[in-house]
């Protein structure tokens, strides 16, 4: 009996070492096909990006709150991207992991429910908080230190380049900051608005060789001294301007002008450059001085104001769309002012302004009364005449 009472014993304990061992193995299986403890809280996972037509949109930290979701080198999750909550199908050329921005999206706000891999996390899903509402690029007149405020740049005889900031809530100027020397050798600058969908308004210059180049702002007031080159053949042109968004996409366009009157409208595309020129207009040849005031008649689209030689200012109102309403005359003697131009609200009235330099040196601000029309004129500097151009 205790031979068989031993081996009873030694049955019973290879019976738990078994059983243990095998325990042990799925546990160690389990461990394996598990997601990886979450490297993120669930509130990290947001719609990130610039919420500005012509940028692109991610989810963050999805990969990471997923993490080991499909067991393999395939994708932990998918995601599902709403425009105002109702879905929206994307371009099949492009990744269901980035959405870019259109016209569409507008006024809208964007989010995402992002799945998990049901291999390893079946039923698992959340859903994103809404962005801010999507805008259009900036415009000129947003200023280039990202605080919305009436800003003008100043280029000197000797080549550099000056930043007037305005007040931050008031009118008026804070001290001048030097932007950079070398600007001398270029053609034509433009202060376009944002063509690099970052928020942040650009600049683009032509050289004297037909090149055109983007000089990207930091949206502090600074701007990259390395530019893109994105076109060829601008000296073609006479007159280079950005208007803003002129054809109604959300993007910011140029019009350009041939000296023999003929006007065209080169829409941004994305990889910042412009689409081929379309012809919007003729007989532009007896204006010497075209102004881009954004929307100067209170109708929610750009417009151009534009200087004949005999002095005379017209207004041409932009419809949305690539076109023009009926043009109409709003001043006259306009031929004392040189480096006419418009850089946004100078006296916080809600309004955009025109402003002229006079022979004295005199910087005149025109202010604009929000209908295509006048409140008033004042002089706001003195000795503007150090300055070749104004931007």
């Amino acid at each position: 009996m205790a031979f068989l009472s031993t081996t009873s014993i030694i049955r019973g304990s290879a019976a738990k070492a078994l059983a243990l061992t095998l325990a042990l193995a799925i546990i160690a299986l389990q461990i394996v096909l598990a997601p990886a403890a979450r490297a993120v809280d669930v509130d990290e996972v947001q719609v990130n990006g610039h919420t500005i037509v012509g940028s692109t949109l991610t989810v963050e930290a999805a990969h990471r709150y997923f993490e080991g979701c499909s067991g393999s080198w395939k994708p932990n999750h998918t995601i599902q991207w709403f425009r105002d909550r109702v879905p929206v199908e994307i371009n099949p050329v492009l990744s269901q992991y980035i959405y870019k921005l259109n016209a569409a999206d507008l006024g809208s706000r964007i989010s995402a429910v992002v799945t998990a891999s049901p291999v390893n996390c079946p039923g698992q899903s959340l859903r994103t908080d809404e962005s801010d509402i999507v805008r259009k690029q900036p415009t000129r007149a947003e200023g280039f230190t990202g605080r919305g405020v009436f800003e003008l740049l100043a280029r000197r005889h000797d080549g550099a380049m000056m930043l007037y900031p305005g007040m931050d809530n008031a009118q008026g100027w804070k001290e001048a900051r030097l932007v950079g020397p070398g600007w001398g050798g270029f053609t034509n600058i433009v202060g376009v608005g944002d063509i690099g969908s970052d928020g942040s308004n650009d600049l683009l210059v032509t050289e004297g060789n037909g090149r055109l180049y983007r000089f990207d702002g930091y949206g502090d007031g600074g701007i990259n001294v390395y530019p893109w080159n994105i076109g060829w053949g601008w000296n073609a042109f006479d007159k280079v301007v950005g208007p803003g968004d002129f054809d109604g996409d959300g993007r910011n366009d140029l019009l350009a002008g041939e000296p023999n009157g003929d006007l065209y409208l080169y829409p941004s595309r994305e990889v910042v450059h412009f689409n081929p020129g379309v012809k919007v207009g003729r007989g532009w040849d007896v204006m010497d001085v075209l102004i881009t005031p954004g929307d100067f008649n209170g109708d929610d689209t750009v417009d151009v104001l534009a200087k004949d030689k005999a002095g005379r200012l017209f207004l041409y109102g932009g419809n949305g769309s690539g076109g023009w309403l009926a043009p109409r005359l709003v001043g006259h003697g306009w031929n004392v002012l040189s480096k006419i131009g418009s850089a946004g609200d100078f006296n916080r009235d809600g309004f955009n302004d025109v402003h002229g330099v006079n022979s004295a040196g005199e910087l005149l601000m025109y202010y604009g009364d929000g209908r295509g029309g006048w409140k008033g004129v004042e002089t706001v500097g003195w000795g503007w005449n150090i300055f070749n151009g104004l931007y």
